[in-house]
């Protein structure tokens, strides 16, 4: 269920990988011109989505995504959602814009919270998310898991499918 970002007091990425088994991937249209040469893109209703294998997602390895730093603005932001239109109390403004922001709270690590204070945590990855959509921002800070060099997926793994 997807819950307006005010009612989150603290969300953390932990790199549990459940995310990329359960939710939909939704591509922009780069991202599917990027991708369509895997064979791992599939369409509905004039849109393009990640081919499930089974559950799973085919870029997961282990926990962790080996597309990297290339992966879709859909899974890099998860689990907030921003539109463009939606409940006044998912509003969040951003350099002048109006906003609506919901979080996905079938993330383990999201923490509900009754009132309507906003959390300044959860401000700035939302912010950092807004960076992400706007095109200002490719790397992730708070919006992914401290991973050490140990856990880091080769970007090897699928780079002679992502060629265009």
């Amino acid at each position: 269920m997807h819950v307006p970002w005010r009612f989150v007091s603290s969300w953390h990425c932990s790199a549990c990988g459940d995310c990329c088994k359960e939710y939909r991937v939704r591509l922009r249209a780069y991202e599917y011109l990027k991708l369509r040469g895997t064979g791992l893109i599939e369409e509905k209703a004039g849109r393009f989505y990640i081919k499930k294998i089974g559950k799973l997602c085919p870029f997961q390895k282990g926990n962790l995504c080996s597309l990297g730093s290339s992966k879709p603005i859909a899974c890099k932001i998860y689990p907030f959602s921003i539109l463009k239109k939606g409940d006044e109390r998912a509003l969040f403004e951003y350099e002048g814009e109006e906003f609506f922001v919901y979080v996905d709270d079938f993330c383990r690590n999201i923490r509900l919270k009754r009132d309507l204070k906003p959390s300044s945590e959860i401000i700035r990855e939302i912010e950092e998310a807004m960076e992400v959509i706007l095109g200002k921002r490719s790397e992730l800070n708070l919006l992914t898991a401290k991973l050490t060099p140990e856990t880091r997926v080769p970007q090897r793994l699928h780079r002679h499918r992502l060629m265009v």
